[in-house]
């Protein structure tokens, strides 16, 4: 995939002159300056994907602009009218069924189809091809960049305005500002545009405290992103792809890394999306709360891509939970079976729904749809027998308050986090068995001083780079659960403020991944 890569030279280069051009031009010009900036961003990863997501833009906007018209003439009509009570909500559900079957369901198919496409077609190529052996079967399928996440924000924005949840945006091309944003197309995160618009409409003046902020958190991200995650992607491609020649504990300990790489990848981006959108005054939403403090995995994952579970909740769970297809389904098993599996079944389906979908979202293989059984079928437990268990800690008397016991319960979390690293990150169900054999195969503990670890793609110096900064973002997260650092950095008088800021500089430059064996467009989640 080609585009300004946030770790990129260039791309530094593109946000220096956008920000001074930025701040140049008088307020209200400036939403026109960010859609020239994201248009030019987005045609530079292709001509060829820039139709997909104008498509979509436009697509959605007429569709929420008529939706909108069509309610505000019902309204008005049932004004007309003086219906009140049951007879205006039968007018005006009749209105919204023709919004329904006019607009949004067919809005809806083509958009989600176009990620469906995107999703699905690349995969079932490259698997025929391999069939039959033919470079003749190979096709080219243009990914659009970022079609997951404008795919979920412009289906958001459009149920909500069918449910009257927030207005339409009259102006499309501050509606396609939203869409192209650039900070957030390419990873995230899932936005919703009233929140984004309301953010990009505000007064941005040139605030020095608040560009400093948001170029320490970049650097920040830039640290995690080149310091630790493309250091220790060495060490698991190595492990992962030779999978037949690793056992044990090696292999675990490419699992604990490949979980430290793929939040410091992930999160690392956020923290330049969000210090480059900060900028420019317009602050995103959060989308990681230090999920590895987490004390079970349903708070792990309200902390770990916190806008894709928001997503997920507000537009497939509620809307499951509340249908009349389930309220159906739970009156009968609650006369057939009575009220707990009743309540059981209303856990159940609405969570398995959910997490089969994100296990899809992430991934097309099986290993994916697996992956999303297991957190799915973790958490519907966990939620079905809390009462249990809690009535169980009561009977032994133990202290779920002390420290031993919730340190337990993050590291139980965090195992369980690894685990499923183990059906993804070897890349099929297949690899995933190999890894399973492997692990079992060999317990192997003299790895740790004769020196195998420095084999595999990271050095003795490497390695201890790695462990450092994992206990550098350690410390610095445990700072950020009590205070913003960031306001810490700020009170220093200004020789500390200044060293901080050239240390952070120069151990990036130092320290961070460059030259033959580092690919500068590695961002994991950029593909989803």
């Amino acid at each position: 995939m080609s585009y300004l890569v946030f770790n990129s030279l260039t791309y530094v280069l593109f946000l220096i002159i956008l920000t001074a051009v930025y701040f140049i031009y008088p307020n209200k010009f400036r939403w026109v300056i960010l859609l020239i900036a994201s248009i030019a961003f987005y045609l530079f990863a292709g001509v060829d994907k820039f139709p997909f997501i104008v498509l979509t833009s436009v697509l959605v906007w007429c569709s929420s602009w008529k939706i909108s018209k069509t309610y505000t003439k019902a309204d008005e009509e049932a004004d007309r009218k003086k219906l009140k009570g049951k007879e205006r909500i039968s007018f005006l559900s009749t209105y919204k069924r023709k919004c329904r079957n006019r607009y949004l369901i067919p809005t809806l198919i083509i958009v989600i189809g176009v990620l469906c496409y995107c999703k699905v077609t690349g995969m079932l190529v490259e698997s025929i091809s391999e069939l039959v052996g033919g470079e003749r079967f190979s096709i080219k399928v243009i990914i659009p960049l970022g079609v997951s996440y404008y795919t979920f924000s412009t289906v958001g924005y459009l149920l909500d305005v069918y449910w009257k949840k927030q207005k339409n945006i009259n102006n499309y091309f501050k509606f396609a500002l939203c869409v192209f944003y650039f900070p957030q197309i390419v990873q995230g995160p899932i936005t919703r545009y009233h929140k984004l618009i309301a953010e990009i409409e505000k007064e941005h003046p040139f605030d020095y405290k608040r560009i400093c902020f948001g170029i320490q958190l970049m650097l920040y991200g830039y640290f995690k992103k080149m310091v630790i995650a493309d250091r220790l992607v060495l060490f698991t491609t190595e492990v992962f792809e030779n999978l037949g020649n690793y056992e044990g504990l090696t292999i675990i300990i490419a699992l604990i890394f490949s979980t430290f790489q793929l939040y410091m990848d992930f999160s690392g981006c956020m923290d330049i999306v969000r210090g480059t959108s900060q900028i420019f005054g317009i602050e995103l939403d959060k989308n990681f709360d230090h999920p590895f403090f987490s004390k079970s995995v349903a708070e792990f994952w309200r902390r770990w891509h916190i806008t894709l579970g928001t997503w997920f909740k507000d537009y497939v769970y509620l809307p499951v939970a509340t249908s009349r297809w389930e309220k159906r389904v739970f009156i009968y098993i609650k006369e057939r079976y009575g009220i707990h599996r009743a309540n059981a079944f209303n856990v159940a389906i609405p969570l398995a729904v959910v997490w089969i979908l994100t296990g899809i979202w992430h991934g097309t293989g099986w290993n994916y749809v697996v992956w999303g059984i297991y957190f799915g079928a973790i958490i519907i437990t966990s939620t079905l027998l809390a009462k249990s268990y809690q009535k169980l800690i009561d009977k032994i008397g133990l202290d779920t308050k002390s420290r031993g016991y919730q340190l337990y319960q993050v590291v139980r979390t965090f195992i369980l986090f690894v685990i499923g690293r183990m059906i993804v990150a070897p890349g099929s169900l297949n690899a995933t068995g190999l890894l399973i054999r492997q692990i079992f195969s060999r317990f192997n503990p003299w790895i740790f001083w004769d020196g195998t670890l420095y084999t595999l793609g990271l050095d003795y110096k490497e390695l201890c780079v790695c462990i450092l900064g994992l206990l550098f973002v350690l410390k610095i997260s445990s700072l950020q659960e009590k205070d913003s650092v960031r306001e810490m950095i700020a009170n220093k008088n200004i020789i500390v403020r200044w060293c901080i800021y050239y240390g952070a500089v120069f151990s990036i430059i130092i320290l961070g991944m460059y030259g033959a064996r580092y690919d500068t467009q590695n961002f994991i989640y950029a593909n989803f």
